[in-house]
């Protein structure tokens, strides 16, 4: 089924994929725990989907294998990863139904695994911290099939959870960060230090603390369920106009990061 040719694609995400239904189920085993993969193919590519909270979807984001999931995509060649993260929105310009491609993070979890090397004194480069050659392709995908509604950049603020944030925690970072999530941090980071090309699609479910009323789980849920059907269509689409070529440098920066 698979080719040692094709270019091989990760696809992270808690949304569901229509195409899953042709794929095939393969246990990979890490360093880190055994992770179950989807594996099909798009067009000619082949792709590789792991459900990020974990094979029945109950890990909340603070306790996800996100080492195991970055080293399984990775062993079976992976060179580019899709991720699809659910978020809240800092800015009133960002409204709940909106898709958003980000352009860079804070970080602010606490207590993670984040980083392959434990052992010796790795620092990753990370002032361009997502592929531009995935964001430009996600984006073009995104604006011709959603239309409106779709944000070329943004930045990511990552928070630990699994509680929502305060509207102290948002207000103080409301004139730095567009989008507020539990998921972007440590993955894209992992992949970096992997050598992989990262890009996010945000989905935006609600207004952060303090911009809406109380923030309940079932909105969350309602909305980014109604976009599952744009959101399969926007990543099978970007997925089949994807060059095999990389020209993009992200890659470069595993070069030179150990001391």
């Amino acid at each position: 089924m698979f080719s040692e040719l094709d270019m091989k694609i990760g696809l992270i995400s808690g949304y569901k994929i229509k195409s899953l239904k042709k794929s095939q189920i393969i246990e990979v085993d890490t360093n880190y725990g055994t992770v179950s993969i989807n594996a099909w193919k798009i067009s000619q590519h082949d792709v590789f989907f792991i459900k990020r909270h974990g094979k029945e979807s109950n890990l909340p984001p603070h306790k996800v294998n996100y080492r195991a999931n970055i080293q399984a995509l990775a062993s079976c060649g992976v060179k580019r990863i899709i991720a699809l993260n659910t978020v809240g929105s800092l800015n009133k310009n960002i409204k709940p139904g909106d898709l958003v491609i980000p352009h860079d993070f804070i970080d602010f979890t606490k207590n993670r695994d984040y980083t392959f090397y434990d052992d010796r004194r790795f620092h990753i480069e990370i002032s361009k911290p997502f592929c531009p050659e995935l964001r430009v392709l996600i984006h073009e995908n995104a604006k011709r099939i959603k239309k409106t509604g779709v944000h070329n950049e943004g930045v990511y603020l990552a928070t630990e959870g699994p509680r929502l944030e305060t509207v102290s925690e948002i207000k103080m970072f409301s004139n730095s960060a567009d989008i507020v999530g539990m998921t972007l941090i440590p993955e894209l980071v992992l992949a970096r230090e992997k050598g992989l090309c990262y890009a996010s699609l945000c989905i935006v479910s609600n207004m952060a603390a303090g911009l809406q009323d109380m923030i309940k789980a079932d909105d969350i849920i309602k909305t980014s369920r109604n976009l599952e059907p744009i959101i399969s269509e926007i990543i099978v689409s970007t997925i089949k106009n994807m060059d095999d070529k990389i020209r993009c440098n992200c890659i470069e920066a595993v070069k030179g990061a150990e001391i």
